[in-house]
């Protein structure tokens, strides 16, 4: 993966909580939920603020016990995880966010763990039966018309 590669998070499919130290997401499309604990909320806040890979690295630098590579590399695996997911996509150049601050450093270091994407399918049935998916382009309440 590229360096100075930039992704957003894929909306509107995808809807987020940050609830303490846990981040719930929400696939729209699919039903899928997927959680992030305090572990991998660093990461999820760096996507939000529209760091690049390279930015994503330097900043766990500053707040990890780790080397660079280690974090690139554990970077790789959980920023693929999420792309596989539909979560986020590729973006052409850094969108900073509004909804979210950029992380800030911390000393001293802290031990690093790989972020991690938790995925649950268990409530799909009852996430795909919102009336939201109901809806036309134009939005709630506007019903979709069912061909007959």
């Amino acid at each position: 993966m590229n360096s100075m590669t930039y992704f957003r998070i894929n909306r509107p499919h995808i809807v987020h909580e940050t609830l303490d130290d846990e981040v719930i997401i929400v696939n729209l499309d699919s039903g899928t939920y997927y959680s992030l604990d305090s572990a991998s909320l660093w990461a999820w806040q760096t996507i939000q603020a529209g760091y690049s890979l390279a930015e994503m690295v330097e900043f766990g630098k500053s707040k990890f016990d780790t080397t660079a590579e280690e974090i690139r590399k554990a970077l790789n695996v959980f920023l693929d995880k999420l792309k596989t997911e539909g979560i986020i996509v590729p973006a052409d150049s850094p969108l900073k966010a509004t909804d979210a601050p950029p992380p800030a450093g911390h000393s001293p270091k802290i031990p690093f763990t790989a972020p991690a994407l938790e995925l649950y399918t268990d409530m799909q049935d009852l996430l795909l039966l919102d009336p939201i998916h109901d809806v036309d382009d134009s939005g709630w309440p506007n019903v979709k018309e069912q061909p007959l």
